[in-house]
């Protein structure tokens, strides 16, 4: 079957519908079976491309984009072995996520979700970051797990969904600071892909006194949960973790040219930490 899937990859559109006319339950089958493969070839580089491929090309019939996404968000794929740290069942969660961001972006572009279920399955993944544990970025001889990256990437699509009610945003939030207290530095643009979901839900135009509280408060909790403590390697990675990502929040903004007031809460709240 890899020869084949190697082959699709490189067909043109009208041989790839052909193709998926006749065969497309057994390529579906396949890279289902193959999301979170061990062999970083197969998975990267075939099924994740491959299934990229599909979905820009609508090449999926709509029973095939239900399934999957209902059972990418389930417990056999974005939950599988969830709480786990440092064992191979990442790579199935973290690129299911990956897969769950390209089908709810195929269902913005062309729906096929009824309504009664695309919230139910979006308050489902929104809850993924808080619970996953490995956060592993590259894997020596495994590739890349980057479940943070990938949660991100799955969360950002969903904002951007237009079914995604503002009620899901403070569980969005609060998932994005968990990742803050995962017992790491992360040193793989992690910080790039989570302030991708914040920048989404200004598109939505969320009220912007709300993310400047928000971020007020992380600043606020990160000292009250260390208080006690001291200054512990546990502090200094969230704060670490906190301020690149407050940096790059501050510069997206003044990039895009908006959330001035925002700006000015991220500028103080930087500063302030920075001279400790």
């Amino acid at each position: 079957m890899k020869q084949q899937i190697k082959e699709l990859i490189v067909m043109n559109e009208k041989q790839c519908a052909s193709y998926m006319e006749m065969n497309g339950e057994k390529v579906f089958s396949f890279l289902m079976n193959n999301i979170g493969a061990l062999d970083s070839e197969l998975r990267d580089d075939m099924v994740y491309r491959l299934f990229v491929k599909l979905i820009m090309g609508n090449h999926f019939t709509r029973e095939q984009l239900i399934e999957a996404i209902t059972a990418n968000a389930g417990d056999q794929y974005l939950f599988a072995s969830i709480g786990e740290e440092g064992t191979d069942s990442v790579f199935l969660r973290s690129f299911s996520a990956l897969w769950l961001a390209g089908l709810f972006y195929a269902d913005r572009q062309q729906p096929f979700l009824n309504a009664e279920l695309t919230e139910p399955l979006m308050e489902r993944c929104i809850t993924y970051l808080a619970k996953e544990k490995d956060v592993r970025g590259y894997v020596d001889q495994k590739g890349w797990a980057h479940s943070v990256a990938h949660g991100a990437d799955m969360m950002e699509s969903i904002v951007l969904h237009p079914q995604c009610p503002k009620r899901f945003v403070p569980t969005i939030l609060n998932s994005i600071e968990s990742c803050f207290y995962k017992g790491t530095v992360y040193s793989d643009d992690e910080d790039e892909r989570l302030v991708a979901i914040l920048m989404a839900i200004m598109k939505q135009q969320y009220p912007e006194e709300v993310l400047m509280e928000w971020v007020e408060q992380i600043f606020e909790r990160l000292d009250r949960r260390y208080n006690g403590k001291g200054y512990d390697k546990d502090y200094f990675n969230a704060r670490t973790n906190i301020l690149q990502f407050m940096k790059t929040y501050y510069f997206a903004l003044k990039k895009q040219l908006i959330g001035h007031q925002l700006q000015n809460t991220l500028s103080y709240f930087i500063q302030k930490k920075q001279n400790i």
